[in-house]
């Protein structure tokens, strides 16, 4: 409704620049630059949520920390890893996932200590729900989890750029 309240506005401007060729020219002029201007922003903004002109919508994805495990105990003095796995459904392709853009929390996938090169992750259903799902692997200490947090969030992109971000609970264990 507003791009329409915009359109018809900009032509009743021009209307008014060809009746009144010079007083109104550079008024219509300037108009219609902020108007044009305007309209763009509106339609390319995508909403109240965007805080730049061009943005791209973040695609929700579902993760399960801990796959198999309820509650999703975290030790935060721990020096291993966990594991998070992206739940693949008919919708949602696991292996559109850019691994390498992943983060848990702070810290990106842990990379296959026999290569360095390569992030250790794998394609497997966790959930068994006959859908392939992505497990990546973090180092605990490199993750940010406190023990007052009750959920953590994985972020990334998928191959095309789109940004992806999902959450699941967890039960920080916090030993003195």
């Amino acid at each position: 409704m507003l791009l329409f309240f915009i359109l018809i506005s900009s032509l009743e401007i021009h209307f008014a620049m060809i009746n009144n060729k010079n007083k109104l020219l550079m008024t219509s002029i300037i108009a219609m630059a902020f108007l044009i201007g305007f309209t763009a922003n509106e339609v390319y903004a995508g909403g109240d949520d965007c805080r730049i002109v061009l943005c791209r919508t973040v695609v929700e994805v579902d993760i399960d920390i801990k796959p198999g495990s309820d509650p999703n105990s975290i030790n935060t003095r721990s020096m291993g890893v966990v594991p998070v796995a992206i739940l693949g459904s008919d919708t949602f392709d696991v292996t559109d996932v850019d691994v390498t853009t992943l983060m848990f929390g702070n810290a990106s996938p842990a990379h296959d200590l026999t290569d360095p090169d390569t992030y250790n992750e794998h394609i497997q259903d966790v959930n068994d729900d006959g859908f392939d799902d992505l497990v990546s692997h973090y180092k605990q200490k490199e993750t940010g989890i406190a023990c007052t947090d009750i959920e953590a969030t994985l972020t990334g992109e998928l191959l095309d750029g789109t940004p992806i971000d999902g959450t699941d609970s967890v039960n920080p264990k916090c030993h003195p």
